[in-house]
């Protein structure tokens, strides 16, 4: 099928604690096209917090989702992976402009900002901006044992690092249409296709990203990210309340957990509250972020969108309630922004149908919901478009 259109281009690999997900891209006349797409969940205790406890094993699923993916052909052993958020720092810094090397400036600064010793981290930069009395830096940095274990893995597995990447920076490459004509990560070229004026006129957007173990908020300005919030609410966690709750197998809580507004029971009131509660929190630590936003980066002028990614983000309700109590447009983020494809084509990989026999909670119904699901692939496509990017520098 791909005989005459195989991709050069690097694989974007997102690993996560408990699922893989794969994208291949290929770019013809000018227009970004996938190649292959794929998802896998891992079982739990391979990889936890970031952490990789079971080489083996997850050297074995990655070498499966590559050999059959869903949709495509790999035709590359080239990887584009992330590091795991939990375990990454990113921020932009301000540094007065002094006869000093910058190099030697910012490994000072490096050590106020970020929680390590210099000497246990590896540390990447780039000038944002260059201003008459000061520089606007954007530092990005994670623990060395945290890289040389995932080097060491893709070492073992017999593929080939194009570059290791902060999951953020992936993030808003898929979601953010200016990160095409305006390509911004550590140790790559700035390449900007648009004026100054426009990045000057650019908006501001928080990327909420509810992830299976973790929820991130990215806060990003005019063509860079600010600085990234760690939440500690996940989509497993919702599943595992309901599960004690209820006193379900944790497959059934997923179920329920997703088809709740179908169920006629006092068990959707039980399962709404628990969505309610954690909707609240949610747009709590929102607010809090938004308020530091407001007190540090007032100048950068008003966050104009909030986009919601990753697994949770079809919580029920939690766009809107985001947007009715922070006054911000919220909506889930499109991971096609910046690719010549449409959702109809992906439908069976992108769209997840849910069933779920209501006999289990002592009815006789059988209900079904089917979820658009393809902000989990966020950050997988993030990384794959860089490959394509980076290689027209």
């Amino acid at each position: 099928m791909f005989l005459h259109n195989n991709s050069i281009y690097p694989i974007g690999l997102d690993i996560s604690d408990l699922s893989l997900k794969l994208v291949q891209l290929n770019k013809s006349h000018n227009k970004i096209k996938i190649q292959a797409i794929s998802k896998t969940n891992l079982p739990s205790g391979i990889i936890e917090n970031g952490i990789i406890k079971n080489q083996l094993k997850l050297i074995e699923a990655i070498k499966k989702i590559i050999a059959k993916p869903i949709y495509g052909q790999i035709t590359s052993e080239e990887i584009i992976a992330c590091l795991p958020e939990s375990k990454t720092f990113i921020k932009l810094i301000e540094i007065k402009k002094t006869p000093d090397p910058l190099t030697e400036i910012i490994h000072q600064e490096i050590e106020k900002h970020i929680p390590m010793s210099i000497n246990e981290i590896y540390y990447d930069w780039q000038v944002i901006d260059n201003l008459p009395d000061k520089q606007l830096i954007l530092i990005g940095a994670t623990p060395q044992n945290i890289v040389n274990q995932y080097v060491d893995l893709f070492n073992q597995a017999k593929l080939f690092i194009s570059a290791l990447e902060i999951e953020s920076v992936s993030l808003c490459r898929s979601l953010l249409a200016e990160e095409v004509s305006c390509l911004t990560f550590p140790s790559a070229t700035v390449v900007c296709q648009e004026s100054q004026k426009t990045i000057a006129n650019a908006n501001n957007y928080i990327i909420i990203d509810i992830g299976a173990c973790h929820t991130s908020m990215v806060f990003y300005s005019k063509n860079t990210i600010l600085f990234t919030v760690s939440v500690p609410i996940s989509s497993q966690q919702i599943t595992d309340n309901i599960t004690k709750t209820l006193k379900l197998n944790s497959k059934l809580a997923e179920k329920t957990k997703i088809t709740c507004d179908l169920i006629k029971n006092n068990d959707q009131k039980i399962i709404k509250n628990i969505l309610i509660d954690v909707i609240k929190k949610l747009t709590n630590k929102t607010k809090e972020a938004l308020e530091f936003y407001n007190t540090h980066f007032a100048h950068r002028g008003a966050i104009n969108q909030i986009l919601i990614c990753g697994g949770g983000a079809n919580i029920k309700n939690l766009t809107e309630t985001i947007k009715q109590n922070i006054g911000i447009e919220t909506q889930i983020g499109n991971v096609l922004i910046n690719l010549a494809e449409t959702k109809n084509k992906f439908l069976e990989i992108l769209n997840e149908k849910y069933i779920l026999d209501l006999n289990l909670l002592n009815n006789k119904k059988t209900l079904s919901i089917t979820q658009d699901v393809s902000s989990i692939f966020a950050t997988a496509i993030g990384l794959a478009i860089r490959g394509v990017l980076v290689d027209e520098i």
